[in-house]
């Protein structure tokens, strides 16, 4: 693997998950995305401009951080550069982790 991992399409997903969670009234400043690849990082930093509030970052530099709302995005590619999901094409897995305070 090579140090430019990024999947465009997922990059996509995401900014429309937080556009989604922005429209559903969660402030950007209680939203985070995680990503464990710089140049995902850096694309996805590109593509949401438009949500100022909303922290992206590595695993390691989230540690201390309190969000409502984390968006994992998780990307894989081979050696030849062609990106590949952890899961196989007939299943997509969606995990949501609420804590609700009662």
């Amino acid at each position: 693997m090579g140090e430019l991992v990024q999947n465009a399409t997922e990059a996509k997903l995401v900014h429309q998950i937080t556009a989604a969670l922005i429209q559903s009234g969660v402030a950007q400043d209680d939203i985070g995305v995680l990503s464990l690849y710089r140049q995902h990082l850096k694309l996805l930093s590109h593509m949401m401009q438009d949500f100022p509030g909303v922290e992206i970052l590595t695993a390691d530099r989230s540690q201390g951080r309190d969000k409502e709302c984390v968006i994992v995005s998780l990307v894989r590619s081979n050696e030849s550069g062609q990106v590949k999901t952890i899961f196989s094409r007939d299943s997509y897995v969606v995990l949501m982790l609420f804590v609700l305070d009662w």
